[in-house]
């Protein structure tokens, strides 16, 4: 596909629409007043779907460093969100992390204030083309990762 400007191509697009998504839920956050940030959250929301992943996992699927990853661990883990304890995975000492019941209540309290968010202003996706979306961006992401050697640090 010949496209007259880079601004008018399909990657541009995805990039443009991702930045202002990531900065207007950012300033959700900011203006709510959230005991966690964003990130926070999206750790929360990874390890309740996900329960007992290691971190080098965890950083795999949030798309981010171990090292930032374990940093928003820890975090979490000072506000008394996160439980991390030592565990044995062959011969290596790893830290399995779980929600606690504090964090659980904090993560359902910001799910919900997303989920309206979020509804509050997708007026014309219906439910058929958020999914139909949502697939296409998954087959965008899986051809660039095989095509790319991508890794978060």
């Amino acid at each position: 596909m010949k496209i007259p400007h880079y601004t008018d191509s399909l990657p541009y697009a995805l990039e443009s629409t991702s930045r202002i998504l990531h900065e207007a839920i950012v300033r959700f956050f900011e203006k709510n007043g959230f005991e966690i940030t964003h990130d926070e959250f999206v750790i929360l929301d990874t390890l309740y779907a996900n329960p007992e992943i290691l971190q080098i996992d965890l950083a795999k699927l949030i798309l981010k460093g171990r090292a930032h990853t374990g940093r928003f661990l820890m975090a979490l883990e000072e506000k008394g969100f996160v439980k991390r304890v030592p565990s044995n995975k062959g011969k290596k000492l790893v830290m399995i992390s779980s929600v606690t019941e504090d964090g659980m209540k904090v993560y359902k309290k910001i799910k919900k204030a997303i989920e309206d968010h979020i509804n509050s202003f997708q007026n014309e996706m219906t439910e058929e083309k958020e999914k139909e979306l949502l697939h296409l961006l998954s087959i965008v992401k899986k051809d660039v990762l095989k095509k790319c050697d991508i890794k978060f640090k």
